[in-house]
């Protein structure tokens, strides 16, 4: 199973968070994503506040919203391949 460019992405502009201590408020970076992946990336974690400012330009990793969005998506994964394989059995009793 292939994984997404944009979860991908995503993981990368995380990992720089947590790689330079970026987890609080007091411990925020600039941050400049450097391709257009990491600038979609960088935008959606900002819109679903996992990315959160200063107010100065600063950047800050929410861990537990982070936390959150993982265990969403593995949750609508699981979801998503129960129905896969609901549908393959369904197909299969016909």
């Amino acid at each position: 199973m292939a994984v997404p460019i944009a979860v991908i992405a995503e993981r990368k502009v995380v990992a720089h968070f947590l790689d330079a201590g970026a987890i609080s408020m007091a411990d925020a970076i600039p941050y400049t994503p450097a391709h257009s992946a990491g600038r979609r990336a960088f935008v959606r974690l900002k819109g679903r506040d996992i990315l959160r400012t200063d107010g100065q330009g600063r950047w800050w990793l929410d861990e537990e919203a982070w936390s959150q969005r993982r265990a969403d998506r593995l949750t609508r994964a699981g979801l998503a391949m129960l129905a896969v394989g609901v549908a393959a059995a369904v197909a299969a009793l016909r």
